[in-house]
């Protein structure tokens, strides 16, 4: 089965992209799954008019693939920076909040591990919020 890397961000508007790394499909949407599935609906799109068309498409995606989320740190910061002070998202990922400035200001690029730290600390963060019953 081949694996899809899809990366996912964040607008300043609030929705979500979902992008394949490799090719030309994306989606948008309120949430993860919704984005991960509206480009999943562009996809067959794409095949069903390949197909009728007699357009060559790549074989792995008219059969069962696996996408694997890539969640881009930077975007989830820019968006969070909104909501959250920097001191808490400091104390939350263990970054300095100059630190945390500059990756959000396109100052510096965060190395892998400070972007899993981030989006963790997101993730914990937001956690409670699930639990919420309206």
């Amino acid at each position: 089965m081949e694996k899809v890397k899809v990366i996912i961000e964040w607008a300043s508007d609030g929705t979500i992209s979902a992008m394949m790394e490799k090719d030309m499909f994306a989606g948008m949407g309120d949430t993860v799954k919704a984005a991960v599935a509206d480009m999943k609906e562009g996809v067959a799109l794409y095949i069903k008019t390949a197909k009728e068309m007699g357009f060559p498409y790549k074989a792995y995606l008219d059969g069962a693939y696996e996408i694997e989320l890539e969640y881009d740190a930077v975007s989830a910061l820019k968006y969070a920076r909104e909501y959250i002070k920097d001191t808490k998202l400091a104390e939350l990922t263990g970054i300095p909040a100059a630190q945390l400035g500059r990756y959000a200001n396109d100052k510096s690029k965060p190395r892998p591990a400070q972007r899993r730290k981030i989006i963790e600390a997101l993730h914990k963060f937001a956690a409670p919020f699930y639990s919420i019953v309206l």
